[in-house]
């Protein structure tokens, strides 16, 4: 009896990993208004009855593929060393979050449709985990202010200078790879250099710069004289 119970549960387990895989792919080529549970249930090789047993509804599903986003990227970038220059902890958080956004090739065009469709699916738990990324790079801007290398720059702006060129780069490459293939060479430059560019973008963008400083105010010794 706990063998048997043991299969079921593998089972359900396997179930459930076609139907996120079938239903990432689905959302990310038809977006939310467009995805449909039939399309997904053939490509999961389940029935509809089974889509609606791990889940209440379509945007139920959508939320839990989001979530299962960016709950890792989160975890990722709250982990990060404190150590270090406020420079590289900034290179560390772009290469983190541009791990864990790459390796999911659904997540990119899901991302993009979702906001161009207004954010209307993202509910509490997502903006908890919205919330923890833009914390982290909270801290990192804040410790980098606190040793006179970064102006104070608002996280959400810094966080939008490195998705924005991460998604579109992962959204970019069918197109990129169609260019190729029409002998345009320029369309096909190396990840890591998207990586360095980006990279010194923020940093640059939250360096301060020292040339414009405030002149040091006199000396009170050198005010009474």
């Amino acid at each position: 009896m706990t063998n048997q119970m043991v299969s079921q549960d593998q089972r359900a387990a396997a179930s459930r990993d076609r139907l996120l895989a079938a239903a990432a792919a689905e959302f990310a080529a038809r977006g939310f208004a467009g995805a449909k549970v039939d399309r997904i249930a053939v490509k999961a090789r389940l029935n509809k009855a089974m889509i609606y047993y791990h889940f209440d509804n379509k945007a139920a599903l959508y939320r839990e593929i989001l979530t299962s986003v960016f709950t890792p990227i989160a975890d990722a970038v709250s982990t990060l060393p404190d150590e270090g220059s406020p420079e590289d902890q900034v290179r560390q958080f772009v290469r983190t979050i541009a791990r864990e956004a790459w390796s999911r090739p659904h997540f990119a065009p899901m991302w993009l449709r979702e906001m161009a469709d207004g954010g209307g699916h993202i509910d509490a738990t997502v903006v908890s985990q919205l919330r923890r990324v833009l914390q982290a790079l909270h801290g990192i801007i804040s410790r980098g202010v606190a040793r006179g290398v970064f102006n104070p720059v608002h996280p959400l702006v810094v966080q939008l200078g490195i998705v924005g060129p991460l998604l579109m780069f992962a959204v970019s490459a069918p197109a990129r790879e169609r260019l190729a293939r029409h002998g345009e060479q320029m369309a096909s430059p190396e990840r890591d250099d998207v990586l360095k560019h980006i990279e010194a973008a923020a940093v640059g963008a939250l360096t301060r710069d020292r040339s414009k400083a405030p002149p040091a105010r006199p000396s009170a010794r050198r005010q009474r004289t």
